[in-house]
This record gives structure tokens, C-alpha cells and sequence, in this order.
């Protein structure tokens, strides 16, 4: 992340962000002052609306939100494991390289004495000095064992660590590509799958389509509502596609209400009927508030769809889904249109 801040701008949205980060109570450590500068300075709209949204739905941050608000919204997937995973790795590193230095040390230290007690094994030794000698001796060698399981103990947690650090990682990598409201993949998650979906088409030979849905008139159910109502339509949406599809298929929120179905070995029919099958569920749906039983109206999505033409890059094939998605959004919403 660059930034060309003036000083006094700088200054300004730092003390907002630490502002902010004092209230919400969070740990003062650079992935939050990230966040909350870039929220200070209001040039990521993006992260801006989520966490406008979430302080409405939920008031709270916990440090899970807040890695995957950096995840989704600021970070790239290289520098978010660089991010997250660097210390933890420094720290088994430290831990290991302390245990072995404090094992050669002993190690070391017992060569000294027993070259020592060594020395002092000669000739006429009184019985009481050869007793003195094999303590000696028996004191060393428990300070040999005792270093030696120290360090394989050292050694076992440092590899439970490590252990530990890949598993942290896999989930890392797995929220950056998901979308912390609704837990389907996010845009970048889709654009990972989308790649390899076309290569997969590419190389079989087989079909691949692609939906691109919107809520119809979703700023009104904000504006009228509230964010909390309106996080629990995209939650709904989101669980009512993933419901509809199956197998190898693919559902992810682009961002604000617009959701993209990814349909490998589908033809072109087969999309148009899911598409249709799927804004005539949401069409029939009645939707309540739970704390008042009030109606919230109907709630219709417009949906475009494509299939995939030999030889295309991936933004060709997502912005013929785009054109058909405007036409059904410009001929009246709550259609489906097919290129």
C-alpha cells in the first residue's frame, strides 16, 4: 500500500484511526492502524461500506472480522501471509535456535568439567577422592541427560508449532477468498475459481456458463430498513443460491447485492433454466422483519448469463454475463436475459 498523504492529512487520519481503534477497544498493532487509517482517509469506498455496514449490524470488531476486512479489502493474498504468518515464524525460529544454543552450551560446559575431572584422575587418590570423582562424573552425565531432553522437548514443541502455523495458514488463505457476510466466496475467490474453471473448459473441450444476478432496487431496502436488514437479504440471497446449485459449481458475492454463479459442464439452457428457476424463487418469497413481523415487500433479483466462447479471456466472458444482466436491469428487472 503507497500513500501520498500531505503531513497534516497524515497526522489527521491517524489520529482518527487511533481514535477509532481505541473505541472498539482493539490491540494497537499495524494490521488494525491499516484498516482505520485507510477508513480515516475515506479513499477505500470499498472497505468503508463494510465496515460502515458491520459497526450498524453489529457495533463490535472482533480480531477475526478485522483480518478478514484487511483480507478482503486491502491486502493482496501474498502480502496477507506475509502479513499474518511472519512473526509466528520468527518466533519458532528464536525458539529453536535458542535451544540449540543452550544445549551446546551444556554440551560444551560438561566437555570443560569432565576434562577437568579427567585431569585430576592420578595416581594415589585417596578413597574419598575417587568418591568425589565418579559424583562428579555421574553430575555431569545428568546435566547431559537432562540438556538432551530439554532439547528434544524444545524441539517437539517447535514442531507442534509449525504444525500449528500451516493450519492457521490454510484457514488464512481460505478467508481471504471468502466474504466475511455471507461466507461464499468473494470477488477474489471467484476470480481464482474462474481461472481455472476456463483453463479446465479449455483444455476438455466441455461447456461453461456464467450468471451474474443483482437485487433489484436493494438501495431502497437499505434506505427503508436499515444495513441490518439489508446485511440479512444478501445473507438470504446468498443461502438461497448456494441451495440452487450443486457439484462443481460456483456461487460468489462480486460486492454490494450482485452475485455471480459459475456453472462448469453446463450448456447455455441449462444456465438460462437455473437462472429463471432461481428469480422465481426469490419472487415468490415474502420476507419479514423477525423483531416486528413487518413486510419487507418483494424481493426480485435480475439475472444476465453466457456461455463461454473458445479462445476468450475471462474479463470478455464476465462482461458479455455484465450486458446481459444491464438489459434485464434496462427492460423493466426481475427478467432473465441470455447472450
Amino acid at each position: 500500500m503507497q500513500y501520498d498523504d500531505s503531513i497534516d492529512n497524515s497526522r489527521q487520519y491517524l489520529r482518527l484511526a487511533l481514535e477509532m481503534i481505541g473505541k472498539h477497544g482493539l490491540p494497537t498493532d499495524p494490521l488494525n492502524y491499516c484498516i482505520w487509517y485507510e477508513y480515516a482517509s475515506g479513499k477505500n469506498k470499498e472497505l468503508n461500506t463494510a465496515i460502515d455496514n458491520h459497526l450498524q449490524s453489529n457495533g463490535t470488531f472482533s480480531e477475526e472480522v478485522c483480518r478478514q476486512l484487511f483480507n478482503q479489502y486491502i491486502a493482496g493474498e501474498a502480502e496477507t501471509v506475509s502479513t499474518l504468518v511472519r512473526e509466528e515464524l520468527n518466533k519458532v525460529f528464536a525458539e529453536i535456535i535458542g535451544a540449540i544454543q543452550t544445549t551446546n552450551q551444556h554440551f560444551s560446559q560438561s566437555e570443560k568439567n569432565l576434562g577437568t575431572i579427567n585431569e585430576s584422575i592420578v595416581s594415589n587418590l585417596s578413597e574419598s577422592d575417587l568418591e568425589r570423582i565418579v559424583d562428579q562424573i555421574k553430575h555431569e552425565i545428568k546435566s547431559l541427560e537432562s540438556s538432551s531432553g530439554s532439547f528434544k522437548e524444545q524441539l517437539e514443541q517447535a514442531t507442534l508449532e509449525i504444525d500449528q502455523l500451516k493450519t492457521k495458514l490454510a484457514r488464512y488463505r481460505d478467508e481471504a477468498l471468502k466474504d466475511p457476510l455471507t461466507r461464499i466466496d468473494n470477488r477474489r475467490g471467484f476470480g481464482k475459481k474462474l481461472k481455472e474453471t476456463i483453463s479446465k473448459a479449455r483444455a476438455d473441450g466441455t461447456s461453461l456458463c456464467l450468471i451474474i444476478a443483482d437485487i433489484d432496487h436493494f438501495k431502497k431496502v437499505n434506505d427503508t430498513h436499515g444495513h441490518l436488514v439489508g446485511d440479512n437479504v444478501i445473507r438470504m440471497v446468498a443461502a438461497t443460491i448456494k441451495e440452487s446449485i450443486k457439484g462443481r459449481d460456483l456461487a460468489a458475492r462480486l460486492g454490494g447485492e450482485e452475485f455471480a454463479i459459475l456453472l462448469p459442464d453446463t450448456p447455455f439452457d441449462g444456465a438460462m433454466k437455473l437462472a429463471n428457476d432461481m428469480r422465481l424463487a426469490f419472487e415468490r418469497l415474502d420476507l419479514k422483519k423477525k423483531s416486528t413481523g413487518e413486510s419487507l415487500g418483494k424481493i426480485s433479483l435480475s439475472f444476465g448469463v453466457t456461455n463461454y466462447k473458445k479462445g476468450e479471456t475471462a474479463e470478455e466472458f464476465v462482461n458479455r454475463a455484465d450486458e446481459a444482466l444491464y438489459q434485464s436491469k434496462n427492460t423493466g428487472r426481475n427478467k432473465v436475459t441470455g447472450f
